[in-house]
């Protein structure tokens, strides 16, 4: 795991599902910052699955919103 101290965040953007319409809407969160083994990368695009829609529209009863759907997000 990388080592980072506690409480350095850094700001953060997505877009995030506020309720179950499923309405993409932007984010701003704090994260940790990255460590000394990690990497920082910029995306110019990404897809969604299909799951990341069910999952933002609540299908299953379990989102907690907002959410920043993605398998790897």
């Amino acid at each position: 795991m990388a080592q980072t101290t506690p409480n350095h965040t850094q700001t953060a953007s997505g877009w995030a599902a506020y309720d179950s319409s499923g309405t993409l809407n932007p984010y701003t969160f704090k994260r940790r910052e990255n460590g000394i083994n990690d990497v920082t990368i910029k995306i110019l695009y990404c897809g969604m699955c299909h799951i990341d829609i069910h999952f933002a529209k609540n299908d299953w009863g379990i989102t907690m919103y907002p959410v920043v759907p993605g398998m790897y997000s």
